[in-house]
């Protein structure tokens, strides 16, 4: 998967009578290791911000084999615009793919020049549809922080969730297709460590009715997801929130109270500094609320993060199966973006049982579907 990407975001010049608005553009892997190596056609469009807004002006660029970088430039002298406007910048002809589309598409923030504003700034908008087609806005930073840009991990979690819900999926993992399947009767109650831009979390609440998400992360991506909360749209009766985490100090006060019944961690294996931390804050976590079940989706990006697999198993943590999420369009060749696909792992804790049916009162652990041992075998 690759991501169209802001290397100068959106800039109108005003020079002896000429107005030109300026970007330049990459087309890179979801942490820029590499670029994409092929030539490929854009479309550019000046347009309205809005999902069917009008189009002021379009053109075609194109993306050549070889050089990182392409200009763009709209020649905005004696044009009939209406402000404030964007600049989307797509690949010609893609059709919707959901959360993972070979190549991700790009929404600029606004200029209004009307009202002094020359520059678009540096954060970006990314639009997902699901397949109940509703629409999942994320904003991202177009620099070079990778905290706060989207995951293949994510997206990919995401796209799976997304089928899953809609009963779209071919297979999955029996455990994880209950928890969320059970949404549809009960409260469905989810933290997600190391949240980014917040992508899996936001797709749930905007897909599942009564159901709390708390996202979290370290202090710094606080003020882009609390923006990316702001914008959604959720679905009847859910809500999502931030809290500040960190894997080194205690629980906080509010989670030691909270149950919960999924914990999500996504593309949080990078790391090999954080593993421990990460696996003693599940601990406590699972600790808190025996029957929750965890998801860790992830890309491979080296060798060692392997050892997080053992530090699960050392904790005593059950290894529920795993499963490997196809990633589309052409893998990157840097040492962190050459894996094809994605890695979806479940665990419980060693006290979690669970009802296979709500109208049974009796408790029983969930039984392991000879599709999850094929999953595990692959």
């Amino acid at each position: 998967m690759h991501y169209i990407r802001f290397l100068k975001t959106p800039k109108i010049h005003v020079d002896k009578g000429a107005v030109l608005l300026k970007a330049v553009v990459t087309v890179t892997t979801d942490l820029g290791e590499t670029f994409y190596p092929d030539e490929l056609d854009l479309v550019v469009t000046l347009r309205a911000h809005e999902e069917d807004g009008e189009i002021f002006l379009r053109k075609k660029a194109h993306w050549q084999a070889g050089p990182r970088s392409l200009g763009l430039v709209f020649d905005l002298s004696r044009q009939d615009i209406e402000y404030p406007a964007c600049v989307h910048v797509a690949v010609k002809n893609q059709k919707n793919y959901g959360f993972l589309p070979p190549i991700a598409d790009v929404w600029s923030g606004t200029l209004n020049p009307t009202k002094g504003r020359f520059e678009t700034g540096h954060r970006v908008e990314r639009r997902f549809t699901s397949l109940s087609e509703r629409r999942v806005s994320l904003l991202e930073d177009a620099g070079d922080s990778i905290a706060r840009h989207l995951w293949d991990g994510s997206q990919a979690l995401a796209q799976h969730i997304d089928r899953t819900i809609s009963l779209d999926n071919p297979s999955t993992l029996p455990l994880f297709e209950y928890v969320l399947i059970s949404a549809t009767y009960r409260k469905l109650n989810v933290i997600e460590l190391g949240a980014g831009c917040g992508t899996v979390g936001i797709s749930i609440a905007q897909s599942i009715p009564d159901c709390d998400i708390l996202l979290t992360d370290l202090p710094e991506v606080t003020e882009l997801v609390e923006a990316n909360i702001a914008r959604m749209k959720p679905a009847m009766s859910s809500r999502v929130r931030f809290e500040p985490l960190d894997w080194l100090a205690p629980l906080p006060e509010k989670l030691q109270t909270r149950t919960n019944d999924l914990i999500v961690v996504s593309e949080c294996t990078y790391n090999t500094d954080t593993l421990e931390p990460l696996v003693g804050m599940l601990v406590s976590l699972v600790t808190r609320s025996p029957k929750a079940v965890i998801v860790v989706s992830t890309k491979t990006r080296h060798d060692s993060e392997a050892a997080f697999f053992d530090l699960m198993k050392n904790a005593g943590f059950i290894d529920e199966g795993s499963m490997r999420l196809p990633l589309p369009g052409q893998p990157g060749t840097g040492y962190a973006d050459w894996a094809t696909d994605v890695g979806m792992h479940l665990f419980r804790g060693r006290d979690h049982r669970l009802s296979l049916s709500p109208r049974n009162g009796s408790e029983e652990e969930v039984p392991k579907a000879a599709s999850a041992k094929r999953a595990r075998s692959r």
